[in-house]
């Protein structure tokens, strides 16, 4: 479709060239000839002209003046004046007023000599002819008694030029309107305003070609250092000791003789983060100041501020706030016009070259140098542009690969910051702040880069740090890094206004509104610039509270006690650096990444993570195990911004006392939560569909002002300069200034909305990426299903025995197998009791509330036992088991002495307990029952192990295995080094302790909305396959007759799948036959983690992804890989809790967590009412906001092109509207209006289909062109109406009988009205065309605010049209007149202050019969476009085109 937009246009264009060739010949229209026949064919008449048609008449004495029109014209007291009016003092007024003079600069000798008699009144003219100068002259000679011929103005001797001392006493001429042109004034520019100017600009001139030969000198020596490493490369950050980016040697490949730091590259910090989040490799340069460059960087601010002063200096001439109007320019218009328009374009010039090379201009008033001896350092770092969903369009190709190139030939593909070098003299280090990162000089590599310290990768490593640092060490490292505290810069808001002005779009917009201050529409560009700066003022308020903020989450401190010297020092967060060792005590926010050492630790992670309970972090063991923070280790890290619910003191088994206590890991935006700031601070920037297309679209409208701009100069028969002015005009509302503000304004209104459902958004453009999901990833629990688990019962395993063969002596054989299963807890054997009670992390805090893993929480309650206050000496946490009356044993305790926590990657934990009644100590483990059974002892295995798990899990059990190891009587220190597989490995199987995890009440009802939504719906879990699918059938996800398959790997490791209902092993020809199945067939695939990565290892996961309905068992990166799979093949969302999610919730195009916390960072979206219908909420707000956004979108394009078809009609003309109605059409329909369109609701429910993201798409395309096309044609039809009108023929506008320089005076004519009453009834129309379309938004009529508007709209221009001659019409110089005219023509009298009408006939009333007929055209064409649109563009046309011609999409299964 972009190929016919392209077509429309030239097609457009060769019209308009065809019809206008004529009129920028002769000035005329082409198709009739200005009042010369009438309907009928018959030659005009001439009209009857009244008005102040004599001349003025000069004359070398008063007394030559016609009796009344001398000094007895004048009242008592006063006399005639050289101007022509009274007045009792005439000595002020200056010669150049006086009329005779005919606005000649230097009149001739014999003007100045010549005074004015008084103005002869209005006369009336039968068969007026403008170019018959003696029918005038004649006339107004008879009509004023006048004795005698007088000669012309200028004819100092009867007709014939004399020499200007030629006499002139006893004379009179006729001058006024029988002036001859006046000569051409031009400027001497000795003038000392030029003098001045001159002076300015020639000394910044000289001031920066003596900069740029200066610079050059001083810089060669750096260009030829430059020069010799063109062949090097590195990408190596800084290396030290204590750093973790291995040997120097591996690092760089540089000549021996030519240091890194010639080329000024460094690298960003090396540790874990997020793609996006990661800085890059960076350029440097060095810079120095220089006294010369002071001068050059001062006189490029004066020499801007000077242009500002310049332009207003000209505004102030043109309106005389300065003195007379005109002054600077001899009192000739024509020259201040002249004047004017250079200076703005030499003014416009400066600006843009100054915006775009911003961050560069005060760099290179300084002397470049190696970054190692700069005094300032100028950072480059490339923008990768974050690329959500392209276009296929050859042409957005070509404009994207366009757009490339020019920026990257002006540089704007970089990110450029400057940065001051510091200096420490005690360390002589150097370093600057980058981004919020330190970046520290090394001398040994000449690179600049942030300090990485390793405290190594082994859990015993670690533990050598134990001791802390000393305040030597402290203060070393804390050079290096720097502070722990991330300073965020938040501008004022009066400086952060200015910066948000100097951003392109609003430079131009504002230099725009400069022209309009100038041309007499200053009305309009107060109003335009009003809302220029209401909206700049709106967004900086929005940018600036959003960055105080992040501002208060990020910068924290407090104080905390640190371990220096081997002493317990009170110091501030602040001073903490990697090494440190300090106390974790209840309350504190974490202050960095840290590993915990000792001590029992509760904290609260749900700013950072969404996390709705709180965790239960574990002291790092002291043995050989890898620690990783990401993985394993984050049990035992703390993370910088959470906080501290509960700490205590643990006594170990060898009675001394464990103090809570961290190891500072991290610090500042090496932490998580600094990476995360940086995320929002230093944003990727992100580019959709709709913006690749939005840039194409643009570079449209700018080809289009560019040839409405040569349009309007070359048809425009009038001065060059107003020409000029017209054509800005015309080019400039092309590209309405509130198409950027429109395209935000429904993602602006959208996240209001969702604020109110909960919904918390904090990043804007995802909400339109929400209105093109077309899958939703769910994890499960906490999700899908409540977040509390309940009891269902226990299958404990028990030995059975049986005789062998009969007849024979031999001994019995023991099976074992599985008892019956049991609902009520009490009645499970001790040992299960026992296991429930121990084998957990569950805490308890101040208040009762137990935290953990919410399975676990569950399981202890069913026990009934409670975690005592104080842990007994050596053990880790101590139960209480309570009494169980007469009939069972008395309460008890049971201390745990060892705990292997939870993993996700071995999905099992383990605990060693010590039973006070026999003394033994007892191992349990417990977790899924697949991996439990790795560690178990074979032979107390019962044969269908894995069948009566899987026959649980399928009836959407949460399954777990529970193995137990009497270790009997022996020392708990005996057990301190042992390994997880030394303890969990030969136990025995205790059975299965089940739950079940119900689901949310309005899950399956959201599930629904979303598939009937078109929305793909995808379980990613951790949790078992079989759960999973019964989860999956029992929410919808899939039907409840659905055959599934599901995907493991066996023992060997191969890839096996298995019918689940069937439990038979399923072929992979019948796996091939369901994936290249349509997407109708009852089939669906389940896979767990393992499989999911043997297929993406084997490279086939591609295959099966969008056929996969469950993936279970899947760790969390391996959900991140899940959902990035589904990005390749759409747009997809993802909902979580925010626990094990946070990755995938963050890659997802769309992630939604479902978290207590307001404003989460962890997902651009967060819902505190934690149900599965935000998701459906979430969608429905998208697409309204999507379809909102385009509807503004193409409001205000309809607006540049019906603004657009009105000027090519008053190129024709030569005419325009009235100043009162481009001032109704800009600031009160364009601007209300577009507004009004964004808060149209959203629909109710969601439709099957999304809406588009093209803005060149068929949608939008068919109607934008269609409405341009009716628009057109009824506007055409007006004109072929109007010409067959034999009221109008004979009495149409003739531009050559007027100034068109004076614009506002163009619209007392019938075909400036016509024009007028069509165009606004479009523009008004043009709103309730794109209010159509409920798939995504309310019904059109739920808009009251935009249907009112329009209403009222619709009223007054129909009033204005319809009703007699009336005070609005009149404002707006339609169907009115002269008063004069009205009185006598029409019996209208007025009480109103009218402005003479401009043209022969004195009004522009169209007859009642005809205004009628005409307001029939204009409501024809608003139901014409309305129809194309109900009937074509939305509806019966456009569903059967659809229907006919389907678009690619994805075709998936619902």
């Amino acid at each position: 479709m972009t190929r016919s937009a392209f077509v429309h246009i030239v097609v457009l264009l060769a019209v308009i060239l065809l019809l206008l060739q004529n009129t920028a010949v002769y000035a005329k229209p082409v198709f009739n000839s200005v009042n010369k026949y009438d309907v009928n064919g018959n030659p005009c008449p001439l009209h009857t002209r009244t008005g102040e048609l004599c001349p003025q008449m000069c004359v070398s004495d008063v007394s030559l003046c016609p009796k009344g029109f001398g000094d007895d014209s004048c009242s008592d007291g006063q006399t005639l004046c050289i101007d022509g009016s009274c007045s009792a003092n005439c000595g002020d007024i200056p010669a150049r007023k006086n009329p005779c003079g005919c606005s000649f600069q230097y009149p001739p000798e014999q003007a100045k000599d010549l005074v004015p008699c008084a103005a002869f009144g209005d006369v009336t003219i039968e068969h007026y002819n403008k170019d018959d100068t003696s029918q005038t002259i004649d006339f107004c000679t008879e009509k004023f008694n006048v004795s005698g011929s007088m000669p012309l103005w200028g004819e100092w001797d009867g007709g014939q030029e004399q020499a200007d001392d030629s006499s002139i006493d006893g004379r009179r001429f006729w001058s006024g309107n029988q002036c001859p042109t006046a000569p051409k004034y031009r400027y001497t520019y000795t003038e000392p305003l030029w003098i001045g100017v001159f002076s300015c600009v020639g000394a910044e001139a000289f001031v920066l070609l003596l900069w740029i030969v200066y610079k050059f000198l001083r810089e060669m020596p750096v260009r030829r250092l430059r020069r010799r490493d063109a062949g090097f490369t590195t990408t190596a950050p800084a290396n030290v000791h204590g750093m973790s980016t291995g040997d120097d040697s591996e690092k760089t490949s540089l000549s021996k003789d030519m240091p890194d730091e010639k080329k000024g590259k460094a690298s960003s910090s090396a540790s874990d983060s997020d793609a996006g989040n990661d800085t890059g490799e960076i350029y440097i340069k060095g810079y120095n100041n220089d006294a010369l460059g002071w001068v050059g960087f001062s006189s490029v601010i004066l020499t801007s501020l000077g242009w500002i002063v310049w332009l207003g200096f000209w505004i102030g001439d043109y309106y005389g706030t300065l003195g007379e109007p005109d002054s600077l320019s001899h009192y000739d218009s024509g020259l201040l016009d002249e004047t004017f328009i250079p200076i703005w374009i030499f003014a416009v010039t400066w600006t843009v070259t100054c915006c775009v090379f911003l961050k560069r201009i005060r760099n290179f008033f300084r002397i470049e140098c190696l970054p190692s001896e700069g005094q300032y350092v100028q950072i480059e770092r490339e923008l990768k542009e974050l690329k959500m969903a392209t276009s296929a369009s050859k042409i957005v190709a070509l404009a994207k690969l366009v757009e490339e190139k020019f920026v990257k030939f002006i540089k704007a593909d970089v990110h450029i910051a400057t940065c001051k070098i510091k200096w420490i003299p005690e360390s002589q280090l150097r370093y600057f702040n980058y981004m919020c990162t330190r970046y520290v000089f090394n001398e040994k590599t000449k690179q600049y880069g942030p300090y990485l310290f390793d405290m190594g990768s082994t859990h015993r490593q670690i533990h050598t740090h134990s001791s802390g640092l000393t305040n030597q060490e402290a203060a070393a490292r804390l050079s290096l890094i720097g502070p722990n505290f991330i300073s965020v810069y938040v501008p004022s808001y009066p400086l952060a206004f200015v910066l948000e002005l100097s951003n392109f779009f609003y430079l131009y917009q504002l230099m725009i509104q400069v022209i309009y201050w100038y041309w007499n529409y200053y009305v309009i560009g107060i109003i335009d610039t009003c809302i220029i700066l209401l909206s700049a003022v709106v967004k900086v308020f929005v940018r600036v509270r959003g960055e105080l903020r992040v501002k208060r989450m990020a910068e924290h401190s407090e104080v905390c006690t640190i371990l220096r010297d081997g002493q317990w020092q009170e110091l501030s967060t602040i001073d903490l650096v990697p090494g440190d060792i300090f106390r974790i005590v209840a309350g504190m926010h974490v202050p960095c990444d840290a590993i915990v050492l000792g001590g029992n630790i509760v904290v609260d992670e749900s700013s950072l993570t969404g996390e709705p309970l709180p965790i239960r972090k574990f002291p790092i063991r002291e043995d050989d195990g890898v620690y990783d923070k990401s993985g394993a280790g984050k049990i035992n890290t703390l993370f910088a911004g959470t906080s501290i619910s509960q700490s205590q003191e643990v006594t170990t088994s060898d009675g001394s006392i464990s103090e809570p206590t961290g190891l500072c890991l991290h610090t500042g935006t090496q932490t998580d939560k600094g990476q995360l700031v940086q995320q929002i601070l230093f944003p990727q920037p992100i580019s959709f569909i709709f913006d690749e297309q939005l840039r194409l679209v643009f570079g449209i409208l700018i080809l289009y002002a560019i040839i409405v701009f040569v349009l309007a100069m070359v048809f425009y028969q009038t001065k060059p300069s107003a020409a000029w002015f017209y054509a800005m005009f015309s080019s400039s509302q092309l590209i309405s200034p509130l198409i950027p503000a429109a395209l935000v304004m429904g993602q602006s209104v959208a996240a209001g909305r969702l604020r109110k459902k909960k919904i918390y958004c904090v990043n804007l453009p995802r909400i339109i990426m929400a209105g093109k999901v077309q899958m939703f990833c769910f994890d499960k629990t906490g999700t899908l299903t409540k977040e509390g688990l309940e009891f269902y019962g226990g299958m404990c395993a028990q030995t059975t025995s049986s005789s062998a063969a009969a007849g024979t002596g031999d001994a019995q054989i023991g099976t074992v197998e599985f008892a019956p299963f049991i609902e009520s807890f009490e009645k499970l054997p001790d040992k299960m009791r026992m296991a429930a009670a121990t084998c957990h992390a569950v805490a308890e805090v101040e208040g009762g509330l137990m935290i953990g893993n919410p399975v676990d929480i569950e399981m202890f309650r069913t026990t009934g036992c409670e975690i005592s206050k104080t842990p007994m000496s050596g053990a880790l946490d101590t139960i209480t088991v309570p009494d169980e009356g007469p009939t069972g044993h008395s309460s008890y305790k049971l201390d745990i002495v060892k705990r292997f926590e939870f993993l996700h990657a071995r999905a099992s934990m383990s605990v060693a307990v010590r039973d006070p009644r026999d003394g033994h100590v007892h191992v349990f483990v417990k977790g899924s029952f697949e991996k439990v059974k790795e560690h178990l002892d074979s032979a107390t295995v019962p044969s269908n192990y894995l069948a009566a798990a899987n026959h649980m899990a399928r009836r959407g059990g949460y399954v777990l295995a529970m193995g137990h190891r009497d270790l009997g009587d022996i020392d708990v220190s005996d057990m301190q080094n042992w390994t997880r597989d030394d303890m969990e490995n030969g136990c025995e199987l205790v059975g299965f302790i089940v739950f079940k995890n119900m689901l949310k009440e309005d899950t399956p009802e959201a599930i629904a909305k979303l598939k009937n939504g078109s929305t793909r719906t995808v379980m990613i879990t951790g949790d078992t396959a079989l759960t999973g699918v019964f989860i999956a059938k029992s929410a919808g996800l899939m039907s409840e007759q659905a055959t599934v398959y599901l995907g493991d790997l066996d023992k060997s490791g191969e890839l096996y799948w298995v019918d689940v209902d069937k439990e038979e092993p399923v072929g992979q020809e019948q796996i091939d036959r369901v994936i290249s199945s349509v997407p109708g067939d009852d089939y669906e695939l389940a896979m767990t983690g393992k499989a999911f990565n043997r297929l993406d290892d084997m490279g086939l996961i591609r295959q099966y992804v969008l056929h996969t309905r469950v993936f279970a068992r899947m760790l969390p990166n391996d959900k991140v890989s899940c959902v990035q799979l589904h990005m390749e093949r759409g747009f997809t969302a993802m909902c979580g809790d925010g626990g094990n999610d946070c990755g995938a919730l963050r890659a997802a195009h769309v992630g939604l967590a479902l978290s207590d916390a307001e404003a989460s960072i962890v997902s651009p979206f967060s819902s505190s009412d934690r149900s599965i219908n935000s998701c459906v909420e979430l969608l429905i707000q998208g697409r309204s906001a999507l379809a909102t956004s385009f509807a503004g979108y193409l409001y205000l394009i309809l607006y540049g092109q019906t603004m657009t078809f009105l000027k090519i009609f008053s190129f024709y003309f030569s005419n325009t509207a009235s100043s009162n109605t481009w001032i109704w059409i800009d600031a009160f329909i364009n601007t209300i209006m577009s507004i009004c369109v964004a808060y149209s609701g959203p629909a109710k429910k969601l439709s099957k289909h999304r809406p588009t993201a093209r803005i060149l798409g068929p949608q939008i395309m068919t109607t934008a062109g269609g409405t341009v096309a009716i628009n057109f044609i009824f506007l055409s039809s007006a004109f072929a109406w109007l010409y067959k009108k034999s009221w109008f023929r004979c009495n149409e506008f003739d531009s050559s009988s007027t100034d068109i320089a004076k614009w506002w005076l163009l619209a007392d004519n019938y075909e400036a009205s016509i024009l007028a009453f069509v165009c606004l009834f479009q523009f008004v129309n043009n709103a309730m065309v794109v209010n159509f379309g409920y798939y995504f938004r309310r019904r059109w009529y739920r808009n009251y605010a935009l249907v009112f508007l329009w209403a009222v709209y619709v009223a007054i221009i129909s009033i204005v049209l319809l009703a007699k001659t009336n005070w609005l019409g009149c404002r707006f110089r339609l169907n009115c007149g002269s008063k004069d005219v009205l009185a006598s023509e029409f019996s209208i009298h007025p009480s109103f202050y009218i402005e003479d009408y401009n043209n022969l006939i004195g009004h522009n009333i169209i007859p009642t019969d005809s205004r009628y007929q005409l307001w029939g055209i204009c409501i024809g064409n608003m139901c014409a476009t309305v129809l194309w649109q109900l009937v074509v563009a939305l509806y019966p046309v456009h569903s059967w085109a659809r229907k006919k011609r389907p678009l690619r999409r994805l075709k998936v299964k619902l």
